[in-house]
């Protein structure tokens, strides 16, 4: 079956299939903010973000690609359903922690 991860409305991320569920996430828009990053079991790591320049779109980007990860869908379409980038997990067991606050040591 696999796993869907998209954003939803302006302040959930979804969790689609053998692992469901969503995280709250407002205030992820902006300039100024991260997102919420996703480190899942299979060492993926996500960052999710609504607005991407110049639209009300939410944002999945590959930080690293795990075992389960096969894809990531684009979407450039405000309209579209979802108005979300949507990463798509193989079939496995799967967890997932998400973090609101972090930060780069450089």
């Amino acid at each position: 079956m696999g796993t869907k991860v998209y954003g939803a409305s302006d302040d959930l991320i979804e969790f689609e299939g053998e692992l469901s569920g969503e995280v709250g996430c407002y205030g992820t828009d902006g300039d100024d903010h991260s997102g919420v990053l996703l480190t899942f079991s299979d060492g993926t790591i996500l960052v999710v973000k609504y607005g991407k320049p110049g639209g009300g779109i939410w944002s999945v980007q590959s930080v690293k690609r795990g075992k389960l990860l096969d894809r990531i869908d684009v979407c450039e379409d405000e309209d579209a359903d979802p108005y979300s980038d949507v990463a798509h997990f193989k079939a496995g067991k799967l967890k997932c922690w998400a973090s609101k606050e972090w930060e780069a040591v450089a």
